[in-house]
C-alpha cells in the first residue's frame, strides 16, 4: 500500500510548514535540550541588485499577519510524523505553540539601502527559529514587486 506524504496530500497544511527542515530539526534540538533563552534576528539584504540604488519594504502586514495566525494544524503534525524525525512529544509541543514574540519593522514602503535592518524579530529561539525562512520568502517575494513596480 503506497501513501501519498507530499506536502499536497494534506488539505490543512498551515503557513507553519513554511520553513526549511533545517529549522524544524534545530527547533527540536533545542527543545530536547530545554533551551527557551530569547533569541533575536535581524533581517536585511547584503548588497543591492546592480540596478537598483535602492528597495522599497513590502509585505509588513503578511508577516504579521502570518505570525499571529502561526499554529500548526493537525494535517501539519500528521506530515511532520510521517517523516519519521520528530519525537511524539515535540510534536505535541508544536500543536500548542503560538508565536509569543515582538517585531519592529520599518514602515510599509520605506526606503532602504544595503545593510539596513528592515525587520527585527525578538521571540523564544524556537519560535523565531521555525519563523525566520518564512518571514525571509514574504519580504523578499513582495518587496522585489514593490521596487519593481516603484520604477515602472
Amino acid at each position: 500500500m503506497s501513501r501519498d506524504l507530499s506536502l499536497g496530500a494534506f488539505r490543512n497544511t498551515s503557513l507553519s510548514l513554511f520553513t526549511d527542515l533545517y529549522e524544524l530539526t534545530m527547533a527540536q534540538a533545542y527543545w530536547q535540550a530545554g533551551v527557551t533563552a530569547q533569541a533575536c534576528f535581524s533581517l536585511f539584504v547584503r548588497r543591492l541588485p546592480t540596478d537598483r540604488g535602492y528597495l522599497l519594504f513590502s509585505g509588513l502586514e503578511d508577516m504579521l499577519d502570518a505570525l499571529s495566525g502561526m499554529r500548526f494544524s493537525d494535517d501539519d503534525i500528521v506530515f511532520l510524523r510521517s517523516l519519521g524525525l520528530f519525537d511524539e512529544d515535540f510534536l505535541d509541543y508544536l500543536r500548542c505553540l503560538r508565536f509569543g514574540g515582538c517585531v519592529r519593522a520599518l514602515r510599509e514602503a520605506s526606503i532602504f539601502f544595503a545593510n539596513e535592518p528592515v525587520l527585527e524579530v525578538t521571540a523564544p529561539v524556537i519560535e523565531a527559529q521555525i519563523v525566520e525562512t518564512l518571514l525571509l520568502n514574504q519580504f523578499n517575494v513582495q518587496t522585489m514587486l514593490a521596487t519593481k513596480a516603484a520604477r515602472w
